[in-house]
């Protein structure tokens, strides 16, 4: 067994991602499960897995609704098929889409790949979080930003020496060269 470390950015803003470990024969569910827990999505929120090439031509697809894996089948169930049986290569790669209305999609890269020796961690788990969640991004965005609102509070776009082009007030505008030079003893 393998202790897998991928990467799950978001497709839309790569500053969103979440590295998660999980053990080689742990099933995509459980992994579909951490992702769901990490990004804050709805618990029942369904999803796809699909292992992809270098050009990101789908190879296999993997589903949370299938419950059995059957020959020819259009998709894998994530419940059945651990994530080691479709590592193939140390710089394989998976797209993760949820079943949403708004579509989201990540890209999943594989940052290590170690020997598992611990029994005592609990696994699969994210071991770290960058960015906002696809699901708080349109909150986050309304929120005003605590710099925009001092601006707005002490009205300083419109303070005199503040921003006014071409006046020069013993401010901050632009400088001049008159009285500007330095005496030459120095």
């Amino acid at each position: 067994m393998s202790l897998l470390k991928f990467k799950v950015s978001w497709e839309e803003d790569d500053a969103t991602y979440r590295n998660i470990e999980i053990v080689s024969s742990q099933s995509f569910y459980e992994f579909h499960t951490c992702i769901k827990f990490a990004l804050q999505f709805p618990e029942k929120m369904e999803g796809f897995f699909y292992l992809i090439d270098s050009k990101k031509i789908v190879q296999t697809t993997l589903s949370s609704v299938v419950e059995k894996n059957i020959r020819n089948a259009p998709a894998l169930s994530m419940k059945k098929t651990p994530v080691g049986a479709l590592i193939t290569d140390p710089d394989q790669k998976f797209l993760y889409e949820c079943v949403h209305p708004k579509g989201w999609s990540f890209l999943i890269e594989i940052i290590s790949i170690s020997p598992f020796n611990s029994d005592l961690i609990k696994y699969p788990k994210c071991i770290k979080s960058e960015g906002i969640s696809p699901v708080n991004f349109a909150i986050a965005a309304t929120e005003k930003d605590s710099v925009v609102e001092i601006v707005e509070k002490y009205d300083l776009d419109n303070a005199e020496g503040f921003g006014d082009e071409g006046e020069d007030e013993g401010g901050f505008g632009e400088a001049t060269d008159e009285g500007s030079e330095l005496p030459e003893e120095l």
